[in-house]
């Protein structure tokens, strides 16, 4: 009779504790999903003077709305925030501190996590199309290439040839936990 009671008693156990992780993974869904609502309509609402902003734009600090990102053929629209921290990172596709940002000139760098916003790159192919709304305007990249790379590799943020934006996230997809490797996707901008 012990025996059955401990039973129930661990399976009663498992069963909440199986709830409170669904309610918790709930809970950092529906952040994400207010958050990405609220960074749509703060990227959509007309600037108060733009000609003001088109000559002397803000500064730009960690958390502002950067633009969206958009891949058409991977079904993929995210917001992009300042700042790759994990706090951002929970919530949108960051902008990495230090790499250009549009519509100037440089290599523009955006880090996502694998297992949320940025799962579709595993699909991603040379050639496909990637959109980034700004508030001064659309530029249009073309993917160029593809590589896997250390996490200490940061030179794939530099300036170069037909890196014109660039996308870091884990690798391997399938991995649990925290991912040993870096996938990377080069884009040259075509318009």
């Amino acid at each position: 009779m012990h025996l059955k009671n401990w039973r129930v008693w661990l399976g009663s156990v498992l069963l909440a504790g199986g709830a409170a992780l669904l309610a918790w993974c709930g809970w950092v869904w529906y952040q994400a999903g207010l958050a990405q609502r609220h960074a749509r309509e703060s990227l959509n609402r007309p600037p108060v003077q733009a000609h003001v902003a088109r000559e002397h734009p803000p500064a730009i600090h960690r958390g502002d709305v950067v633009g969206e990102l958009a891949i058409p053929r991977l079904h993929l629209s995210v917001m992009v925030l300042e700042g790759a921290d994990d706090q951002i990172l929970k919530l949108a596709a960051g902008h990495i501190q230090g790499t250009a940002l549009a519509p100037g000139t440089g290599n523009i760098g955006i880090a996502a996590h694998r297992d949320t916003f940025f799962r579709p790159l595993r699909s991603i192919r040379p050639e496909d199309l990637i959109t980034l709304k700004t508030p001064s305007g659309v530029s249009r990249f073309q993917v160029s290439d593809t590589e896997v790379v250390p996490p200490t590799d940061v030179q794939v943020l530099d300036r170069a040839p037909g890196r014109d934006l660039t996308l870091v996230t884990c690798y391997p997809f399938h991995y649990i936990g925290p991912a040993p490797k870096r996938f990377i996707v080069h884009a040259r901008q075509v318009s």
